[in-house]
């Protein structure tokens, strides 16, 4: 270690450009894995708020919720915790910012509502709770909110949780809210049933419908499987790169060396001590530039406006960042294995 720390200090412009370049790679890296998070949470944030561990939609609405509608009383009393969810797009307005937005229509102390932050749950008809992402975006209890698609009115009473869903703001309702606007839910008809029960998959179902493990239904929300499939592609690329770019620096690097290891090894040191001075080296760079890049990259996601969905885990932080190091190791493997070619005779002349 101290022989290949005492070169480092010696070719400081040398190393420099590699770390340099692993700083911008792990940057990269960090700030994708941060991006991909907040896509994830973006889309499932509200489902998983519920907490439940199915839910009961009509078969031929290809797991979407808005698509599906059946009868209530083709599921009463299935399940030990269950819920109707009716669901409806809309876009509301303040008078100053108009936003798409999805209305839940549930009933009295569901556990579809998330905890209030700010104000009351709804009371009467028309008064709906927003989850707090329409706060940021300029709404504020006591605003009365116009329908595009609607001559009703709603009004914000509290503000809970953020509770997106499928990437939309969510505003919760009462039922007969819902039906207001949109006619086709009323009391006997829902889109879906959420399911709080642990034996879910025990039940029998009328034909016309089927229950889905939440996991396996937030993977069929639009959108959500293909940007998550997109995102670990370019993180998998981005560690392959580093393996490379290390991999040729270190190799143009050992190639300029190859008088010095002849001489090492004339004097006596093994391929073996020459090997762990080069992934010391490689360690060491990997090190700095992983940590540099990922100071960056706190820094920048602290100056992010609210609006760019990027979200920072600790631990994939962590894991990503020892996976850089390692497959920078791997890269220096190359090196070593021209070092161990080298012929003491040949290299002194």
């Amino acid at each position: 270690m101290f022989l290949a720390w005492n070169e480092i200090k010696r070719n400081k412009l040398k190393f420099s450009l590699i770390i340099g370049v692993l700083i911008m790679i792990s940057y990269l890296l960090f700030l994708l894995s941060g991006l991909a998070s907040g896509l994830m949470n973006m889309n499932r944030e509200g489902i998983d708020k519920w907490q439940a561990d199915a839910i009961v939609l009509n078969k031929d609405a290809n797991q979407t919720v808005e698509q599906s509608l059946f009868n209530t009383d083709d599921i009463e009393n299935t399940y030990k915790n269950q819920t109707t969810l009716k669901q409806s797009g809309v876009i509301v307005s303040n008078g100053n910012n108009e936003e798409n937005a999805l209305l839940f229509g549930v009933t009295d102390h569901s556990f579809l509502v998330p905890d209030m932050i700010e104000g009351k749950k709804f009371n009467s008809d028309n008064e709906v709770i927003a989850d707090e992402t329409l706060k940021d975006k300029g709404f504020k209890i006591g605003d009365k909110l116009s329908l595009s698609q609607s001559d009703e009115n709603l009004k914000i009473v509290g503000f809970s949780e953020s509770a997106k869903y499928n990437a939309s703001p969510v505003l919760f309702s009462n039922n007969n809210t819902i039906q207001k606007i949109n006619p086709s839910l009323d009391k006997s008809t829902t889109n879906a049933v959420v399911v709080k029960d642990k034996n879910w998959n025990n039940q029998s179902l009328n034909n016309n419908l089927e229950a889905i493990g939440i996991e396996s239904f937030v993977e069929n929300l639009p959108g959500y499987t293909a940007q998550n499939l997109t995102l670990n592609f370019m993180i998998s690329f981005l560690f392959i790169i580093s393996a490379t770019v290390i991999g040729i620096f270190l190799y143009v690097i050992t190639l300029q060396k190859t008088n010095l290891f002849g001489v090492l090894k004339a004097q006596g040191f093994t391929n073996g001590y020459l090997a762990k001075v080069v992934l010391s080296q490689t360690f060491i760079i990997a090190m700095i530039g992983t940590l540099i890049g990922l100071i960056l990259t706190l820094i920048t996601g602290a100056f992010l406006p609210s609006a760019v969905p990027i979200k920072f885990s600790a631990v994939t932080l962590i894991i990503y960042g020892v996976v850089l190091i390692v497959v920078s190791l791997i890269g220096s493997l190359f090196s070593i294995l021209t070092i161990r070619k080298v012929d003491p005779l040949k290299a002194i002349g």
